[in-house]
């Protein structure tokens, strides 16, 4: 993939991200405005990251064999079609129907951009594919927070705003997918047999892992489900704990964000590519994890103090980019042309599984002790730190036993 077609899938990356962020600052604001259960905030993008975790490795598999920009042109019609639901929802039924439709397609447009990165890139440079991969999230992760604000703007129109922005946005998205992206068919391996219901279904889809899974890297996606659970249950409850605590509006949400942008931008173009560059990111992700960690410990020491409470967030936030970056990179070190979609569609779903546990006991615990999320936060990235180190020291030792 040259510089101009590496350049315009970057455009589609930033469309995307922003365009999937759009609701997010408006969630809590739906929630409390048609009087819905508070626990709804964690137990439904519990139920869409469910459908999330079971459907990421079968958009995977499919990636081996038709074009990726066609997976990716149906995941964002889809997606949009899971978001339309959701922001027309007036139940707490419809509100898990909707995120749960949005599920089955959300997993598969991130799942097929990552490997339509992993396809184009040239599997005799990896240090090139890493540099690619470095800049996609980036780009990924700026988008992301940059969608929150803006979508944290169009909530003081209305709810109604933000999400009929994002349903257009994203089906938007998949026709730039598949009408600019190049077809990267003659750049992977196709099976030899056709997709059978059987490869078709979701939960046969995990046994496929037995064909590139290994202790080592099954230790490393328990590292990897295990710090995104914390994440997304510390993400969660601090966007609903400011809105119903603290009273702030959608807006807040998104200037933290914009902060959360402009800092990630800086340490991913700075910090991760010498990371990338100069280290092994397999031993040099320990000391990120074990970073991440310390703003969520102060949480609970500075929690009457806004800024200081918020500061916190954008910290680990920042930390949370760069290691999201770091794994993305291990994760595509570990493939082969037969395995990659497969170990990334893994990846996916390892950070869908832990997605799924932090929002839905965030959403539980809330209800019974608002600053009890944040401890299962500390313990499930506390936990993550741990196992980075015990990652480290199995690589390093599989490493000199060749």
């Amino acid at each position: 993939m040259d510089k101009k077609k590496f350049t315009i899938y970057l455009i589609g990356v930033c469309l995307v991200s922003i365009a999937a962020n759009l609701a997010h600052p408006v969630t809590p604001t739906l929630i409390v405005e048609r009087n819905l259960d508070s626990s709804m905030f964690g137990v439904a993008l519990a139920a869409m990251q469910t459908i999330y975790f079971l459907f990421a490795p079968f958009w995977g598999r499919l990636c081996d064999y038709i074009p990726t920009r066609t997976v990716m042109l149906i995941c964002c019609v889809g997606y949009a079609v899971g978001q339309g639901i959701f922001g027309a929802a007036q139940t707490e039924a419809m509100v898990i129907g909707g995120r749960m439709f949005a599920g089955i397609f959300c997993g598969g447009v991130f799942t097929a951009m990552l490997n339509y990165l992993v396809n184009t890139s040239d599997p005799a440079h990896p240090e090139e594919r890493g540099k690619k991969i470095t800049v996609y999230a980036t780009v990924n992760n700026v988008s992301n927070a940059v969608g929150y604000f803006i979508g944290g703007v169009l909530g003081l129109v209305s709810v109604e705003f933000s999400f009929t922005m994002q349903v257009a946005m994203l089906a938007g998205c998949g026709l730039f997918f598949r009408f600019l992206c190049i077809d990267d068919t003659p750049m992977k391996k196709k099976p030899d047999h056709p997709l059978t219901f059987k490869e078709a279904n979701p939960f046969s889809v995990f046994l496929s892992a037995r064909t590139f899974m290994t202790p080592l890297l099954a230790l490393f996606f328990i590292m990897v489900a295990v710090g995104n659970l914390g994440q997304t249950a510390y993400e969660q409850v601090f966007n609903y704990f400011i809105k119903d605590q603290l009273g702030l509006t959608s807006v807040y949400n998104g200037i933290f964000k914009a902060v959360i942008a402009a800092g990630t931008f800086l340490v991913n173009s700075t910090i991760v590519l010498t990371i990338i560059k100069k280290t092994d990111t397999s031993i040099s992700i320990m000391p990120v994890l074990v970073a991440s960690a310390l703003p969520l410990g102060l949480v609970f020491v500075v929690k009457e103090n806004v800024l200081l409470f918020a500061g916190c967030y954008i910290v680990f936030f920042i930390l949370a980019a760069m290691r999201m970056t770091l794994l993305q990179n291990i994760a595509a070190s570990k493939g082969t042309p037969e395995t990659s979609n497969r170990i990334m569609g893994f990846f996916q779903s390892m950070t869908a599984l832990g997605a799924i546990f932090g929002a839905f006991f965030a959403g539980i615990l809330y209800k019974k002790a608002p600053l009890s999320p944040f401890v299962l936060a500390f313990v499930f990235v506390a936990l993550a730190a741990v196992l980075s180190i015990l990652y480290a020291a199995s690589y390093k030792k599989s490493k000199k036993n060749g």
